[in-house]
């Protein structure tokens, strides 16, 4: 297949329960676009029926991909995904799609501008949150604080799950990537920050969805994760 203009890359365990529903909206969207684009989903270990229904999408659409690897972390499987994606441009997507897909474009405009990385941001001016209860939009809050002071201070919202980067800005970050788990996007904007790419935070409408994967515990295993950066970049592990 030729090099696609878009890939959108969904890191995926066990969910079943949610991965029709947003690939339908994602192909809908897509097919009525006039550029080139593929899908990698990238099953992280599930144990349930997720590669079963990606399958049967990938009979139906040969422009939709299934990469399945052992279970290692949301950020092992976006690494993945991003360094398996061909397109020239690649957006990492979260499964349960709480942004309506129609602001894929927003993401996309920005790069005629000269940015390498475009990041959705769920805070500051513009930005839209639903049906978020008040202790967790708390802890997202007291997380953006520490990584404020620990590694990258300009960002209001590194943890947004909707990121766009042109296909060297990618392949760059993410073969530097050593995160595995949910702090990786923290590990990709303090990259980015030091190698002086171009990197814009823009506001979106996020919706929280009931059933999301993240746990009160990953909250610590983040700030771990945001202290192993800072430290591989003291022994010189990301390079100068």
């Amino acid at each position: 297949m030729a090099i696609p203009f878009l890939s959108i890359v969904i890191p995926a365990y066990n969910e079943e329960t949610r991965i029709s529903l947003t690939l339908r909206a994602v192909l809908d969207y897509l097919r009525a676009q006039e550029y080139t684009w593929e899908i990698v989903v990238v099953d992280d270990g599930s144990v349930d029926a997720t590669s079963a229904f990606v399958n049967s999408v990938v009979d139906i659409d040969d422009r939709v991909r299934l990469e399945r690897i052992p279970h290692g972390g949301k950020g092992w499987a976006v690494r993945h995904g991003m360094l398996a994606a061909k397109g020239e441009l690649r957006f990492m997507c979260d499964a349960d799609l709480a942004m309506p897909i129609p602001q894929l474009s927003r993401f996309i405009d920005p790069m005629s501008e000269g940015y390498d990385v475009v990041i959705g941001s769920r805070e500051g001016a513009g930005a839209r949150r639903y049906d978020e209860s008040a202790s967790r939009h708390l802890r997202g809050r007291i997380f953006n604080l520490v990584v404020r002071l620990l590694a990258v201070r300009r960002f209001q919202d590194t943890q947004c799950g909707f990121k766009c980067f042109r296909s060297a800005a990618a392949e760059e970050l993410f073969a530097s990537q050593r995160t595995t788990g949910f702090g990786f996007d923290v590990e990709l904007l303090y990259l980015a920050s030091k190698r002086g790419l171009r990197v814009l935070e823009m506001p979106i409408e996020w919706h929280h969805q009931k059933e999301s994967t993240v746990r009160f515990v990953d909250a610590f295993l983040m700030l771990r994760d945001v202290i192993m950066v800072r430290l591989r970049d003291a022994r010189g592990d990301y390079g100068k």
